[in-house]
């Protein structure tokens, strides 16, 4: 080890003093300046740094080692007179030293270590606040812009100089007036806080500490100098003046010591305040300072509460759940998702965090249909408003950028967000902390669909015409017009990319509110099998793309297990009921929605679970055509007329009557095989003994019932599972001639059924379609008004109405009492109620059920038709 030249005459190091004290000490008492002294103990050019802690703070242990050699010191005594110990507080030394007087004058110069902290204000010992300049030249001591004669003259004098060269200030430091303290003073007990705190320097005190060091300039940008009243009057115009003057940029500050013994003791209060009472430490701390100082306004007329990201980021982690749960009911409620405030873990947002901007990824533009319904009240309105602003706001937590620049990707962010979003979360307060669940599943999880990637490949929805029909054929379902083409584009656009139809960039947006409403009625009315084929479509369009990923999906619900949310669970909705009400008795969604006490998208979302039927189309459409062509070219082969028309000699009419195709597909079909038919005459033809047996139907049979008891044709080929025209044929063929009857209705007599009831045999015995009147009145009697009947069996209100008169007139009297006024329902009369209850037995139901179908026809749908959809 190289051998240093020691000092002859030495200086012992007192307790707490700075090394900075010590070596101008040590040059006093060598007499020489210590600019001089300094390169001896190895500071090199060090001196020249323009700092106070050049002599005090992060000096290399192997010189601290070299100086206790060369001036006598015990080895590590030096250890305690640099600032270095200090090192995990964060903080930084002020300019200069601050001192007492009477410490001074009492140790006889002796600097304390802790006078160069930021938060040692005051002397307890001597109850005063510490002075932070030279009363004659106005500069804090100990800087380290030392003049020449530094170390000549004793420490206790300002040995600061204009130039290094110069003449120093010489000014006696013990002159500076102290500033006396109550012994009760609050300042007083904030030292002794913080005192307690640097002599033990644990774990939890230095993280106590580092939080004191955080809010205190946070409270000096803030707080109202009037608030500051309570310390003393010299404190408030202490900290009036630092805002007028702008001292913040000031090196030497004589009021210094004032303002940080008022900001230490707001912070201290801050840090120890319970739950109920750290609110009104913390407020000052949410003030906008644009408003506050720049404009000049009042405290009771600032704006909205902010907070400050930077400094709140700087505190500990538990002061920050702290305070922003104190926080949480009186910031704004962007503010309140931001930091996460509504949730039993609140905190800032990460610094350039990489999770929140990726978040939109997994977000689309219209929320997920699961979750309207769990955030939507039942009795609200403004759903698809809703739906298009919570995506907006599952953005904000945790995002440090602007909302507007936040949400771009999905839709810019208004207003009129934050104002519903506040009157959502005043009746259900649950309703943020659902919306931070949800971001922070999607931070956390992420739902395996990329939306951003999806809203890229998809900018539109390319589906040819011959796709749709191939789409509707497997479907068994009818094409629709344009309009329905369109609508099914938008309903596969929208489940492929959650997109809002209602938003104008979108090729197919919604032009009005009008085809909204369209495209929600094609939706809810759409049978199973047709929404079935269209999913599987466009799973196969996510194929073909490249993306291997679930056609839907969402969050799940245990992200809000516990929380009231306006809403209820999907599932939590009676299906039966529902089937009831929508499908059989034909209410619409609102209507249902209402009864079952639900919201109209919980009934849009569960139809899309129940099983529609495909309608069943009038013979002369596309879809029934169709399936006629396909079954047809499934039957009529060549070995099914080689078997039927050659072997055994069936006739075109037999096969027409077995097969139920018209004539010109079995002749078509019949010469695609090679085949052609001959026509035979009638006596030629084969016959059986019986009603029906194998291919033909009995002369003898068909006779009696035709002839004598004089039944309808579509009456008896009720009976054989065949149609009218099946029969008028045999009849035809047979010369067989029955009672005209004027039409195809169906007429009994008293020869048939003679133990009918007066009143329906009145209404059947030689009448055309009696039984399906009588069937009409018992169908409509379940209804409250004939309207509500007319709608739900597919009729039109005028031929109902039609129907009961003529039942009337055939029995000879009144059978229904018509409502006064339409919120009166409609109760059968007498007579009327006498007719239910024959109607309602046995042997009179089973009549009624063989006869009264015999001539309905299928039920199309409701009698007022809309536009083709």
């Amino acid at each position: 080890m190289e051998a240093f030249r020691t000092l002859p005459l030495r200086v012992p190091l007192a307790q707490r003093e700075t090394l900075h004290s010590w070596l101008l000490r040590l040059a006093h008492r060598n007499g020489m300046p210590l600019l001089r002294l300094a390169p001896v103990l190895g500071f090199g050019d060090r001196l020249r740094v323009p700092h106070n802690y050049a002599l005090s703070w992060r000096l290399p242990p192997p010189l601290l080692r070299r100086i206790e050699s060369q001036t006598g010191l015990a080895p590590g005594a030096l250890d305690a007179a640099v600032l270095d110990r200090f090192e995990p507080l964060g903080w930084k030394p002020i300019p200069g030293s601050r001192y007492c007087t009477r410490c001074l004058a009492e140790s006889g110069g002796i600097w304390d270590i802790g006078w160069q902290l930021p938060y040692t204000f005051a002397c307890r010992r001597h109850r005063c606040l510490l002075a932070a300049i030279c009363p004659g030249c106005g500069r804090a001591p100990h800087g380290a812009d030392l003049s020449l004669r530094a170390g000549l003259h004793p420490s206790t004098r300002c040995i600061l100089g204009a130039r290094r060269d110069a003449r120093p200030c010489d000014t006696d430091l013990l002159n500076h007036p102290p500033q006396p303290l109550h012994p009760n003073d609050t300042r007083l007990t904030a030292q002794a806080w913080v005192d307690e705190r640097l002599d033990r320097m644990d774990a939890h005190d230095v993280i106590e500490l580092r939080d004191l060091d955080a809010l205190a300039p946070w409270f000096r940008q803030r707080i109202d100098p009037a608030e500051l009243g309570h310390l003393s009057e010299a404190t408030v115009t202490a900290m009036t003046q630092y805002r007028a003057d702008n001292h913040g940029i000031k090196r030497d500050q004589a009021t210094a010591p004032v303002i940080a013994a008022a900001m230490t003791v707001h912070a201290i209060g801050l840090l120890s305040a319970d739950d109920q009472q750290r609110y009104q430490w913390f407020r000052p701390l949410l003030r906008d300072v644009h408003t506050q100082y720049q404009r000049g306004q009042s405290p009771a007329s600032r704006g909205p509460m902010i907070l400050s990201h930077k400094r709140l980021s700087a505190l500990s982690e538990p002061l920050q759940r702290k305070l922003l749960r104190s926080a949480d009911p009186h910031l704004p409620v962007t503010e309140r998702l931001r930091y996460r405030t509504c949730t039993p873990t609140p905190r800032p947002p990460a610094p350039r965090s990489t999770t929140t901007p990726d978040r939109a990824r997994h977000v689309p533009q219209y929320l997920w249909p699961e979750w309207v319904i769990r955030l939507c009240s039942p009795h609200g309105s403004r759903i698809d408003d809703t739906a298009i602003d919570i995506p907006a706001a599952l953005l904000i937590p945790g995002n440090l950028v602007r909302n507007i620049h936040a949400t771009g990707e999905l839709s810019p962010w208004r207003n009129n967000i934050s104002i519903a979003l506040r009157e959502a979360a005043a009746r259900h307060p649950d309703i943020l902390t659902a919306i931070c669940n949800i971001a922070d599943y999607l931070d956390t999880h992420g739902p395996p669909i990329d939306y951003r990637r999806r809203r890229a490949t998809f900018p539109d929805l390319a589906l040819s015409q011959q796709q749709w029909d191939d789409i509707c054929q497997r479907a068994e379902a009818h094409p629709g017009t344009a309009t329905r083409f369109l609508q099914a584009r938008r309903y596969m656009f929208q489940m492929l990319t959650g997109a809002d139809l209602s938003n104008p960039v979108h090729p197919l947006a919604f032009r009005d509110s009008l085809q909204r409403e369209h495209y929600l009625s094609w939706q809810r009315d759409m049978p199973s099998a047709l929404r079935r084929e269209i999913r599987r479509h466009a799973a196969d369009l996510l194929t073909a793309a490249g993306i291997d990923e679930p056609l839907t999906s969402s969050p799940p619900g245990e992200c809000v297990a516990g929380l009231d949310l306006p809403g209820r669970e999907p599932d939590d909705i009676d299906a039966d009921q529902l089937h009831q009400l929508v499908i059989v008795n034909g209410l619409k969604a609102k209507a249902a929605a209402r009864r079952l006490g639900v919201s109209i998208e919980h009934v849009r979302y569960a139809l899309q679970e129940l099983h529609r039927p495909t309608p069943d189309y009038a013979g002369n459409t596309v879809v029934a055509a169709r399936k006629i062509r396909a079954r047809a070219a499934a039957l009529l082969t060549h070995d099914f007329f080689q078997r039927e028309n050659v072997d055994l000699g069936k006739d075109i009419s037999t096969l027409m009557a077995e097969t139920g195709f018209p004539r010109e597909i079995l002749n078509r079909y019949a010469r695609l095989a090679g085949f052609t038919f001959v026509r035979t005459k009638a006596k030629q033809r084969i016959r059986v003994p019986h009603a029906r047996r194998g291919d033909r139907v009995d002369l003898t049979w068909l006779q009696k019932q035709a002839g004598t008891l004089f039944r309808t044709n579509d009456d008896i080929a009720a009976e054989l599972g065949l149609r009218g025209e099946t029969i008028r044929r045999y009849r035809r063929d047979y010369g067989i001639r029955g009672r005209a009857t004027g039409s195809g209705g169906h007429v009994v007599t008293n020869l048939h059924h003679p133990s009918l009831p007066r009143d329906i045999g009145r209404a059947v015995e030689g009448q055309r379609n009696g039984w399906q009147r009588l069937h009409r009145f018992q169908q409509m009697m379940a209804y409250p008004s004939m309207n509500a009947a007319a709608v739900a069996l597919g009729l039109h209100t005028q031929n109902l109405n039609l129907q009961i008169q003529r039942l009337e007139t055939d029995i000879g009297a009144p059978i229904l009492q018509r409502a006064p006024h339409r919120y009166a329902p409609m109760v059968p009369t007498r007579r009327g109620q006498r007719l239910l209850d024959h109607l309602a037995q046995s042997d009179i139901r089973e009549l009624l059920d063989r006869y009264a179908g015999a001539n309905a026809r299928p039920k199309c749908g409701p009698y007022r038709r809309s536009a083709q959809q």
